[in-house]
């Protein structure tokens, strides 16, 4: 059976991996870029590298401590360039290792759609309201408006979407919509 590579992205709350967690309760092989990228920052040459960046503070006891990190790349452009230019590679080569032998129906979750070039095969995109997505990313994240408005103005999402999944209902409805995304696959 041929793999098929589908991204899921969207903007910070939107409800990416609330989708990634209903196709895996649907029996599909979900991988998501952010634990991935979280596995890559163990690397201790990584871990040097954004101490060297961004502070020391940055890195405690060999962990990134992505809340300062997140609050320090994310209103400074320069910086926030540097910083992605650090995990992006590591993290698509892990990516592409992670995929080798899977077949079906694969779906990625990736926040930072742009982060690497790849060869989906679909883009599902994930939308919600900016209130809404406002208020879930602060109640979940315990951050400011601010920090969330940061990010959402770094996201970029693609042009070519081949499904828009629009997620300002609840649950049920959300799963609804999944339904017919899977129903509409190329």
């Amino acid at each position: 059976m041929k793999r098929k590579v589908i991204a899921i992205t969207g903007g910070i709350g939107s409800g990416k991996s609330t989708v990634a967690e209903i196709l895996r309760g649907m029996g599909f092989v979900v991988l998501d870029c952010d634990k991935i990228a979280a596995e890559v920052s163990h690397d201790e040459q990584l871990l040097a590298e954004v101490s060297a960046l961004l502070g020391k503070d940055c890195v405690t006891d060999g962990k990134l401590q992505r809340k300062v990190v997140r609050e320090r790349i994310f209103g400074n452009d320069a910086l926030y360039t540097s910083y992605c230019n650090l995990f992006w590679e590591r993290t698509k080569n892990a990516l592409v290792s992670r995929l080798d032998g899977l077949c079906g129906n694969v779906f990625v979750e990736i926040a930072v759609f742009d982060a690497f070039p790849f060869p989906w095969d679909e883009v599902w995109l994930v939308q919600s309201d900016k209130q809404t997505r406002l208020h879930r990313v602060t109640a979940r994240d315990n951050v400011s408006e601010q920090n969330v408005l940061e990010i959402m103005s770094k996201q970029n999402f693609p042009r070519e979407v081949t499904c828009t999944i629009q997620n300002d209902g609840d649950v049920n409805d959300l799963k609804s919509a999944v339904l017919s995304a899977l129903n509409n696959i190329c």
